[in-house]
This record gives structure tokens, C-alpha cells and sequence, in this order.
């Protein structure tokens, strides 16, 4: 049974494109359904993590909104990210649920029982993850692997 559910930002959460404006303002975007999809996971008891590669404003916004139980930004070394969430948990890796998109997602990806990649991920990370979505990032990617969770009983 799964017990912590594991996120990247960009690709994961947001498509993975930034919008930038005249004075250097990032914008980035993310469908309702995955914003409920982190909520009602939560709402399920499983712990919540963001794992991103990037360390700007806008994944302070991500931290303030989910309020997640684990935080990593500017982590290009995930599995030592994930080393520590299973320290401080006891959980083991059999537990978590890990989505990542891109090269940085790889080397996680291959710890963990249950893996998962949107759609538009890189080729290496569609071949290690165990299930790759049908949604892309930031299109309803996250509720989507709720649902194939919730049908398979792993939640």
C-alpha cells in the first residue's frame, strides 16, 4: 500500500513551459484537477511530497499552496532527497509513489515500488517508470494517477 506520494513540479504538476513577461516575470500553469488530486490524496492519509530540480519564487508558491509534508527545491540528487523522507518516515520504498518527467527523475524513479511519468516525459524516464500516464504534465496528469491508484487498490 502506498503511502507517500512523491512529485516533481515542473513537467509533473505545471507542463513544464514557462511563460515570461516584460519584466522577467515566470508564469507557469496547473490544471484544477491535479490541485484536487494533491488535496484528496491528503484527504486519503498519504503523505505528500515536492521534489523539484528548480529553486525559484514560483516553487515557493507550490509550498505555500500544498503545504506539503516534504519539500525539496534545487534538488538535482533525488534519491538522497528520498533517502531522507524514508529515514524520517520509516517507510520504506515499497511505499512511495514517485512521478517524475525528466533526467533527474531517472535515478528515483528506479528506488521506488510504485513509479509513474506524464505522457510527454522523456524517453529514459517512460522506460524506468512503471506506469506512464496518458496525460501530460500539467494537463490532469496527477488526478489521473489517482484514479488508476484508487482502481488498482493501492490507495
Amino acid at each position: 500500500m502506498i503511502k507517500a506520494v512523491l512529485l516533481d513540479i515542473d513537467g509533473v504538476l505545471t507542463n513544464g513551459k514557462i511563460t515570461v513577461d516584460s519584466n522577467g516575470n515566470e508564469l507557469k500553469t496547473i490544471d484544477f484537477k491535479d490541485i484536487d488530486a494533491v488535496f484528496e490524496f491528503k484527504r486519503r492519509g498519504l503523505k505528500i511530497g515536492l521534489i523539484t530540480g528548480e529553486a525559484t519564487p514560483i516553487t515557493e508558491y507550490f509550498r505555500n499552496r500544498f503545504q506539503p509534508d516534504f519539500f525539496y527545491k534545487g534538488c538535482k540528487n533525488k534519491p538522497e532527497a528520498l533517502a531522507e523522507i524514508l529515514e524520517k518516515t520509516g517507510f520504506t520504498a515499497e511505499e512511495i509513489c514517485y512521478v517524475g518527467d525528466g533526467k533527474y527523475d531517472v535515478a528515483i524513479i528506479k528506488l521506488v515500488k510504485y513509479s509513474a511519468c506524464p505522457a510527454n516525459a522523456i524517453s529514459e524516464v517512460k522506460k524506468a517508470a512503471k506506469m506512464q500516464l496518458e496525460r501530460t504534465g500539467g494537463d490532469g496528469c496527477i488526478w489521473e494517477l489517482l484514479e488508476k491508484l484508487t482502481l488498482h487498490g493501492e490507495i
